[in-house]
Order: C-alpha cells, then sequence, then structure tokens
C-alpha cells in the first residue's frame, strides 16, 4: 500500500480538478488543434479524433503505473462545470519526490485566473496528497504567459536550458522553474 493519497477530484467551488477519462476525448480532438493554444506544447495539434483518443489511453495507463497523473480542468458556470484544459504531473520520481507539472487551458479562457486556481490545486494533490517535495516546469523562454502563472503559483525561476524544447520543428531555449514543499510552522 502506498504512503501517499492518489486524488481524482479536487476543486475550490469554481475551479475543479478531475482524472481525465475517454470522455475527454473530444474536447481534446476540439481544443487541441487551435495552433495558439499549442503553440508552446509538446502536444498536438491534434488533427485526427483518433489521435486524441490515444494519447487519453497513453496517460491513463501511465495513471494506472503511478508514473503520471492527468486531470481535466473544469470551470463551474452557471451551475454547470465547462472543460477548459488540462494539467498534469508527469515523470514522477518516488524516489527523489519530485514531479513535472504541465497545464494548457483553451484560448477563450485565457486570462481569467483558472490557470492560478488549477495550478494550486495540483500543488495540494503533489504536496500534501502524494507527499512530493519538488515540482518543476520546464516552458520555452518565450512563453512569458505561462513564466508568469508559475512565478504567481510560488515557483522559482531556476535556469535557462538551452535548445531544450524542439517545437514546430524549431529548438528553444526553456526555462525551468520549480516549487519546494515548504515545512508547515
Amino acid at each position: 500500500m502506498p504512503y501517499f493519497d492518489i486524488v481524482e477530484e479536487i476543486d475550490d467551488k469554481r475551479v475543479f480538478l478531475r482524472k481525465i477519462t475517454l470522455n475527454d476525448s473530444e474536447f481534446f480532438y476540439n481544443t487541441l488543434k487551435d495552433k495558439e493554444t499549442v503553440k508552446y506544447l509538446s502536444l498536438g495539434p491534434i488533427y485526427i479524433h483518433k489521435h486524441a483518443k490515444q494519447i487519453i489511453k497513453k496517460q491513463l495507463k501511465a495513471w494506472d503505473e503511478w508514473s503520471q497523473f492527468n486531470y481535466i480542468i473544469e470551470l463551474k458556470e452557471n451551475k454547470e462545470r465547462v472543460k477548459v484544459g488540462s494539467i498534469s504531473l508527469w515523470n514522477i520520481s518516488w524516489k527523489h519526490r519530485r514531479s513535472g507539472i504541465g497545464i494548457w487551458i483553451a484560448r477563450e479562457y485565457w486570462n481569467k485566473k483558472i490557470g492560478t486556481e488549477a495550478l494550486n490545486l495540483l500543488k495540494i494533490i503533489g504536496f500534501e496528497h502524494l507527499k512530493l517535495h519538488r515540482l518543476e516546469a520546464y516552458v520555452a523562454l518565450n512563453n512569458k504567459r505561462s513564466i508568469n502563472l508559475f512565478k504567481k503559483c510560488d515557483f522559482i525561476e531556476e535556469g535557462v536550458l538551452k535548445e531544450y524544447l524542439f517545437l514546430d520543428g524549431i529548438f528553444h531555449d526553456a526555462v525551468i522553474l520549480s516549487c519546494i514543499k515548504r515545512k508547515s510552522k
């Protein structure tokens, strides 16, 4: 039995994170074909629905192996929950108690503080439930929106990795940002 709790759903009353399912493939397909949304993602653009299903199947397999936890971000609007993005803990090292972190939000929901709330919820999952000590993000140097999001959520810039990301046929430098679990006072 693990010494941690695997969380399938968490919310702050406005933003909800829930475990991804195959039923989310249509949302992935429709959202991740937008070139602006996927501009700095290793994922996408997605041009066929079958590809979205394959991605989610791979993510669910990783969930079962405890190596990655992918969540759909939902926003409460008019008493309904609307899918707006995805956030994940990936490349988890249980030995070193650290994980990579990634997030994307559909373009029509940018600049609504959803990313900040989702990232803070994922920090609760990572630090309090999974007992991780370090979360890290690798963000393209030109992706100022994401860099600012992570910094707003107490991630600290550690340095630049030269030509670390290969996106749309071009190598990009990446900023590594981290958040370390702080001891309770």
